[in-house]
């Protein structure tokens, strides 16, 4: 009895931790941005990553559009800001590159960081509240590589198909040559009058 709500718990936390990350993919020499809107003091933090390291610039923007933050050319990241004004704030990654990326990354708002800002909380509330955002950055961390492991696992199917296919497509042609030649060399020999 036990056992089946277990697993319906951890299935529900999985798909819910998995609602929690976003994943877009960038078409080349693209920008893409995200918009939270913030009052002042509000704490957000946002990680990132993309599917194979490949680089993207990040970049952290205040409500009058001026650069809080970036980070040029890089696969992963993670950052965390306190709001000096109110206004809608915005985040941004641009792909430079001739190809598509695949990027996963975890905003936590300020609904989501209203816990770390408490100016009544002890040292050791603040602590655990500092605890468990840093479990919550693992955890982003965890989805993402599995993420990231089910692309491979289809990358790794996808070309063990195409190698056996392959495979199979060589020895058809060789068994065809093979049967080929012999019926050549064959047809050569009664010509001859030796066979």
């Amino acid at each position: 009895m036990f056992r089946p709500f277990a697993s319906l718990v951890i299935a529900l936390g999985v798909l819910v931790s998995y609602a929690a990350a976003y994943t877009t993919i960038m078409l080349p020499n693209s920008q893409e941005c995200y918009f939270e809107r913030m009052k002042q003091g509000q704490h957000f933090s946002i990680t990132f990553e993309t599917a194979g390291k490949l680089p993207i610039d990040f970049q952290l923007n205040d409500a009058h559009r001026n650069p809080i933050y970036s980070m040029p050319h890089t696969g992963e990241g993670s950052y965390s800001h306190v709001s000096t004004g109110e206004g809608r704030y915005s985040y941004c990654f641009r792909n430079n590159a001739p190809h598509e990326i695949v990027v996963n990354f975890n905003p936590h708002g300020p609904e989501e960081e209203a816990y770390l800002v408490d100016h009544d909380a002890t040292p050791a509330e603040n602590e655990v509240r500092k605890l468990s955002h840093n479990v919550e950055e693992v955890r982003d961390h965890f989805n993402f590589m599995l993420f990231r492991n089910e692309v491979h696992d289809q990358s790794v199917s996808d070309t063990q198909r195409r190698m056996f296919n392959w495979a199979v497509l060589q020895t058809l042609v060789l068994a065809g040559v093979c049967g080929w030649q012999i019926y050549y060399v064959r047809s050569l020999f009664k010509v001859r009058g030796v066979v």
